[in-house]
């Protein structure tokens, strides 16, 4: 099966010679990518969650890959780019890298690459967000390898976050500037599914996040000004009756206090809570009436659910009557049955059911 690392790696297509295998030249753009990837800067490849995609793995589909086109132009495919917190939009394109300069206008002054016999230099395509297309190239010196040197990978366009696509061999043939090679150089940031754990104590207990987690370690620093962040846990022993107890839940940390919840600290996310109505038919008899999904439980209250049902004759006079849980109906996972002779003066023709609930059934 294909990879979508590929062509960085084991250098797969005709124009490659690189990759990261033994005896390749590891070159530059490949090691400062792999600290631009701990900035989460790198290319996201939108299908890869798709699994009924026949191209979600595939090296030269999409994604920002760069090919070759006859001796000259390089072919960027369209993708996604993530670079310093920001998402771009890359359209297909191909640039001669002989004879454009707009892509080399942010460190080679507008001006192509020039070479005489027995010179080479390499070129690097990169992500630029100050020209048009967000493509830029970048080259290095000029170098003889008449005698065994070898050029190498310009440096300028590390003043700001980027990140490298593709780096190629420019050599001087046909009285003309070519590529020789061209090496793909893309890393990637995956769009998901983000893995959470939950948090443990030292002594097997949920926990909040806490400074002394690690014995004999000097104490963190939480909470850090400016600083929240994504943890899960089971929240059981959130008060009398948690949402969730028992499962791996996801908590928001606050930038205001450490180890409590709620109140400046940590803020429990799921089970989420939404609202739904439904509204049926009722004359007075017995009746069941079946959500879409389960009402969540009272924190407070361990037999009581977050639903509310109101009884009410449609036409003139006007009649409504508030239900009490328990005595005037009953619940039993998705399903509320009202009694029936409620004893209420008035005669029904409805109930209408508002209860609260995370998206799920069980």
């Amino acid at each position: 099966m294909a990879g979508l690392g590929q062509g960085h790696e084991t250098a797969n297509q005709s124009y490659q010679t690189d990759g990261l295998r033994d005896t390749d030249v590891l070159a530059s753009p490949t090691l400062t990518n792999f600290n631009e990837r701990g900035l989460m800067n790198g290319v996201v490849p939108i299908v890869s969650n798709d699994y009924n995609s026949g191209s979600r793995n595939a090296s030269q589909t999409g994604n920002c890959a760069c090919s070759t086109s006859g001796n000259q132009s390089i072919v960027i495919a369209a993708g996604t780019i993530l670079v310093d917190g920001m998402f771009y939009s890359i359209g297909s394109q191909t640039l001669n890298a002989a004879t454009v300069t707009a892509q080399y206008a942010t460190y080679n002054s507008s001006t192509a690459p020039t070479l005489s016999a027995n010179h080479e230099r390499i070129l690097l395509v990169y992500f630029d967000p100050t020209l048009t297309g967000n493509i830029g190239f970048v080259y290095g010196n000029a170098i003889d390898t008449s005698s065994g040197a070898y050029p190498q990978s310009p440096s300028a366009h590390l003043a700001r976050q980027t990140i490298v696509l593709a780096s190629a061999r420019l050599h001087y043939a046909g009285n003309e500037v070519r590529i020789a090679s061209l090496e793909d150089k893309r890393v990637f940031v995956r769009p998901g599914p983000i893995p959470v754990s939950a948090l443990v104590n030292a002594s097997g207990n949920a926990a909040m996040p806490a400074n002394n987690f690690i014995s004999g370690d000097n104490t963190a620093n939480l909470p850090v000004t400016d600083l929240g962040f994504i943890f899960a846990r089971d929240p059981a022993g959130l008060g009398d009756h948690p949402d969730g107890s028992g499962g791996t839940h996801l908590f928001y940390q606050s930038d205001q206090r450490i180890n409590q919840a709620g109140a400046g600290g940590a803020y429990q996310i799921t089970p989420t809570h939404r609202t739904s109505i439904l509204t049926g038919t009722y004359t007075g008899a017995q009746k069941n009436f079946t959500l879409e999904y389960s009402p969540l439980g009272s924190q407070d209250e361990a037999s009581t659910k977050l639903i509310e049902v109101a009884m009410y004759k449609s036409g003139t006079p006007r009649f409504i009557a508030t239900l009490i849980q328990g005595l005037d109906y009953t619940i039993s996972a998705n399903v509320v049955t009202v009694n029936g002779s409620l004893g209420y003066t008035g005669t029904p023709t409805h109930v209408r059911i508002s209860y609260v609930h995370a998206g799920h059934t069980g």
